[in-house]
């Protein structure tokens, strides 16, 4: 920081509070004033607060660049009104080497949006008070701040606007940066943070002679490095050299300032924009066909997880029983299994994308940082392993509640089988599906949606060929009473997955959550064991059975809703727990940033309690003594991402390497000279995770 903030510290605030609409302070006169000249109930109406500042002094943008604050207002309204946040002109660069700030010099408005109650009574002034706090600097800094009042009257209708004030809004409205979201992407390639704009941006392309890009995130990028303009066929993009807190987001937001030839004169235009962050590492972009590929070759090895190979094998075994009987209904029975994996798939795409496009920073799983879906995960679950132990049968109506999701023969039965396919493939990812989905959520929602299909049909495909594929049917085993036999032993698998996501559970909720969660699964058995007594007794005998079995289910239900605590649980257990919880730091993306450019090795585990190849890896590579001990010879700093609950800056870190869900591992300063990093392979051995290591300097030369 440079001698003259030191200003910020020695000089006073030149500004008192005053009551009025107008308060000048030695070096700004600050003026709140509003568009209409009277208000009506219920009227939504902008007021601005102006600034003539001092020659050779400026104030602050929302961003403030190296240095400065931004300009604050704190309201006191009248009860139901409401104001909005300040909607920030285009700012300037000053360059005060080797610093650059964004603000404004001379004139500055800064527009706020107000509504009034409908309920305001008409007659009755109001008084809007607004307490405005800046920065103003020079060869110092000074902090200063007025308390201005606006009192206004209220009619039935909106008052007519002055025309003085109308061109102060109007010429504060010229400067706002307008939307233009075309095409606009970003990468970071080089050490640099890279915007283009594509074709879709038509003859403005041409138009363009310079831009400058004004981040509203801070430390994205170094503000006094230069941006350099470069023409690449039918793109325009914009390099800035990366700052001390590189972005990791999927969206990357700002200003940017166009300087255009129209006719005859150069035009400066102000555009916010809403780049894709789809790639990092400077990666060229996949196109969609290999996408495409990714995903089914990913689908297809997801069978093999422990999460879904229990469940799509007892579907399997109807198949021995009626591929003899009945080959036709086989067929069909396999397209619509594949409906019921693809649809439900393409349910849980949509409100993926839906979510993420309303601002949330979510990915693959998501739906398991909930601990209400858990613990309905679990006594999903639970019922299906009772069902195969043969405690209870469910009968044709109910068929596609129980028997319907994991044995029975109907189609409403396959149907839903391939709908509990998907949901308890979720917490796995696959070989080649992290680079298909986590590209999917850079895409249009129409390739997106075709991506994430092409992920349930790879899901589908080993049942698929087993229904139309009659020699690959023949090398099943024939029918027999061992059947029954293997249809109880798998019930012990799903009574594992079940065990498991209590522990999940453990991981995201309080003890009371759990304990409710352990009292509705108690529920479920008992509910499935009256159910299955109630077959044997009288009509009204059964009646009164089923009313219980159904009370049972939903207090099983109301319990995890009323008691379950989404705080994380305070055991300090972590995700995975390969090695002690002070050996792993938690993840901190301005850390990262630090320790690479000093040259430390490091390793990045993004994982979470309910991911089964995360805890898998962790257990079989991370806890591997050998590799332990390189850990130790090379000085690796390890740092885990836990992603267990939801964690906007983790979802950030996986989309700035375009993945949307975990294990995900990432290796840096593993290679001497090399900065960049490394993406491991999400199935992990020991000697993979020696070998990312093996030429990294050892502890002692490590800078």
């Amino acid at each position: 920081m440079s001698f003259w903030l030191l200003g910020l510290f020695l000089a006073s605030p030149a500004a008192f509070p005053l009551s009025g609409n107008v308060v000048a302070t030695a070096n700004v006169k600050a003026h709140l004033v509003s568009e209409p000249s009277a208000i009506a109930p219920g009227q939504s109406f902008w007021v601005a607060l102006e600034f003539n500042i001092r020659d050779g002094w400026h104030t602050y943008w929302r961003n403030p660049g190296d240095s400065g604050q931004a300009t604050a207002l704190k309201w006191q309204l009248p009860p139901g009104f409401t104001a909005g946040d300040i909607v920030w002109t285009t700012p300037h660069r000053f360059e005060i080497p080797p610093l650059m700030n964004y603000g404004y010099a001379k004139h500055a408005v800064h527009l706020v949006n107000i509504t009034a109650p409908k309920d305001l009574t008409a007659g009755t002034p109001i008084v809007l008070s607004a307490k405005a706090s800046w920065l103003v600097c020079s060869d110092v800094c000074i902090p200063e701040e007025a308390e201005l009042q606006l009192k206004l009257p209220v009619n039935t209708e909106p008052g007519a606007i002055d025309p003085a004030d109308a061109a102060l809004f109007a010429a504060a409205r010229s400067e706002l940066p307008t939307a233009q979201l075309a095409a606009t992407t970003a990468r970071i390639q080089n050490g640099q943070l890279v915007i283009a704009l594509g074709r879709e941006w038509g003859a403005t392309l041409t138009q363009i002679k310079s831009l400058a890009f004004f981040p509203y995130d801070e430390g994205g990028i170094e503000y006094a490095a230069p941006q350099t303009l470069s023409r690449n066929k039918d793109v325009v993009e914009l390099a800035m050299k990366l700052g001390d807190r590189p972005p990791q987001a999927g969206i990357i937001r700002g200003v940017l300032l166009a300087t255009e030839l129209s006719g005859n004169e150069t035009v400066t235009v102000p555009m916010e924009i809403a780049a894709n962050f789809a790639q990092a590492g400077g990666e060229s972009e996949t196109s969609v066909p290999v996408l495409l590929l990714l995903a089914v070759l990913g689908g297809l090895i997801l069978n093999l997880m422990p999460c879904v190979f229990p469940v799509l094998s007892i579907k399997a075994m109807s198949l021995v029983e009626q591929a003899k009987k009945h080959p036709a209904i086989v067929r069909t029975k396999g397209v619509v299994f594949a409906a019921g994996v693809i649809g439900s798939m393409l349910c849980l795409a949509a409100v993926l994308l839906a979510l993420r496009a309303g601002g949330e920073q979510i990915g693959w799983g998501f739906q398991l940082q909930s601990p209400l879906f858990v613990t309905l995960m679990v006594y999903l679950l639970l019922a299906v392993g009772l069902n195969l132990s043969g405690v209870f049968e469910v009968g044709g109506t109910l068929a596609g509640i129980g028997d319907g999701l994991t044995q029975g023969d109907g189609y409403r039965a396959s149907f839903f089988t391939g709908v509990l396919t998907t949901l308890v493939a979720t917490p796995c990812t696959a070989p080649f599906m992290a680079a298909a989905v986590g590209a999917a959520l850079t895409k249009s929602p129409m390739v997106a949606l075709c991506i994430f299909a092409a992920l349930g049909f790879g899901l589908a495909l080993p049942y698929l060929l087993l229904s139309f594929a009659p020699w690959l049917r023949r090398a099943l085993p024939k029918p027999g009473a061992w059947m029954d036999t293997l249809k109880q032993i798998f019930a012990f698998p799903i009574y594992a997955s079940a065990a498991w996501l209590l522990w999940v559970l453990a991981q995201e909720a309080s003890s009371i959550g759990l304990g409710a969660a352990l009292a509705g699964a108690i529920l479920i058995a008992f509910a499935a064991w009256v159910y299955q007594k109630s077959k044997s007794g009288s009509t009204r005998g059964r009646g009164a059975a089923l009313v219980t079995a159904t009370l049972a289910v939903l207090l099983a239900i109301v319990l995890p809703v009323r008691f379950a605590d989404v705080a994380t649980a305070s055991s300090g257990v972590s995700a995975g727990g390969a090695r002690a919880a002070d050996e792993w730091q938690p993840y901190d993306a301005a850390q990262v940033a630090k320790l690479n450019a000093a040259g430390r090795p490091l390793l990045v585990n993004f994982t979470a309690s309910w991911c089964l190849t995360c805890l898998v890896n962790e257990r079989n590579a991370f806890a591997d003594s050998a590799v332990q001990q390189v850990f130790r010879n090379k000085g690796v700093t390890l740092m885990k991402g836990d992603w267990t609950n939801r964690d906007p800056a983790i979802t950030r870190a996986l989309a700035a390497f375009g993945r949307a869900g975990v294990p995900l591992y990432v290796a840096y300063n593993s290679k001497p000279g090399s900065s960049e990093p490394v993406i491991l392979p999400q199935l992990l051995t020991p000697g993979i995770v020696q070998s990312a290591f093996a030429d990294a300097p050892g502890r002692d030369s490590a800078p």
